[in-house]
């Protein structure tokens, strides 16, 4: 009997996954053929699976997704560009500034001195337009976004369970519209698992606003703390089409805000660009969230670097 041709539904887990490897791996160095073998698929079909879905070739979306976490860095944080090289997953400096300057028309060092990022307006100005129809309204969303408010946390190394809602075309529509059914996903998981300790949290696996706006990834998961093993278990058991994220614990910026997600995305990050332009603090990582707390009630947690 001849096997069933897979789903539309079973070849996009593939490229997604396959997605996720590459995002959980930026450092590291790995081929194509490590990502085809742990999915257990062959080489050629896995090129193709990720193609046909995601409108690029694998490699050449490991090489954008790196150099645009790289920009982010030389944005956002107080990395010199040695360092930046090292955790885009390049072997020597002279190799990154090539790619950097093939992909963005400039140096590392002369992007770092941008005033305005290439996407940045657009990426805000659509997110803004989008977001408006379903965002609360209120004058003093500013004021919620004060470094004076933010509190100074320790959070531990966590593992994120998440599934992509949007990848490409429209992903921050996407993302209001599909939030509140995944919401309810993950609230339920967390029950389950009597996970009292669990964020139910938002974000986008790439460098905003460096990335294109209609090449976002927008996720939505649950961050389990990396200690919590029998936790780890359970999840790989009953839950193994979720994608996997390692989030360096460390020092977070937390700010708590009387908002949903939807409202929060701008003013969060004007105020994340702000505060490190001004030089109030440095990002350690282009990876921060939002937690939904409960209704009209989001925490912003942002990486950064501790003076010392």
């Amino acid at each position: 009997m001849k096997p069933k041709a897979p789903t539309r539904e079973q070849l996009e887990q593939y490229a997604l996954r396959g997605l996720g490897y590459a995002d959980d791996h930026v450092k590291d160095p790995f081929s194509m053929k490590d990502v085809s073998e742990w999915l257990g698929i062959s080489y050629s079909y896995f090129y193709h699976i990720f193609a046909e879905i995601m409108g690029e070739p694998y490699w050449q979306y490991v090489k954008r997704h790196r150099l645009e976490l790289a920009a982010g860095l030389l944005r956002h944080s107080g990395y010199n560009i040695g360092e930046i090289c090292d955790l885009s997953g390049y072997a020597t400096l002279a190799a990154f500034t090539k790619a950097f300057s093939n992909h963005f028309g400039r140096s590392p060092r002369a992007f770092r001195k941008i005033d305005e990022l290439p996407n940045e307006k657009r990426t805000l100005e659509m997110t803004a337009m989008i977001t408006a129809a379903f965002a609360q309204q209120g004058s003093a969303i500013g004021g919620f976004f004060s470094f004076d408010r933010a509190e100074h946390v320790i959070l531990p190394d966590t593992v994120l369970y998440y599934t992509l809602i949007s990848y490409g075309q429209d992903p921050i529509a996407q993302l209001v519209m599909k939030m509140s059914y995944h919401e309810q996903r993950f609230r339920k998981m967390l029950d389950m698992l009597d996970l009292p300790q669990g964020k139910i949290i938002t974000g986008t696996l790439d460098a905003v606003p460096v990335t294109n706006y209609e090449k976002l990834s927008m996720y939505a998961g649950i961050c389990v703390p990396q200690a919590d093993a029998h936790i780890h278990i359970q999840m790989a058991s009953q839950f193994q089409h979720l994608i996997q994220k390692r989030m360096a614990g460390g020092h977070y910026l937390r700010l708590q805000v009387p908002l949903d997600f939807t409202t929060a995305g701008v003013p969060m990050y004007d105020f994340i660009n702000r505060c490190c332009r001004e030089g109030i603090y440095k990002m350690s990582g282009n990876h921060f969230f939002i937690s939904l707390t409960g209704p009209g009630l989001v925490e912003i947690y942002i990486p950064y670097m501790k003076q010392v």
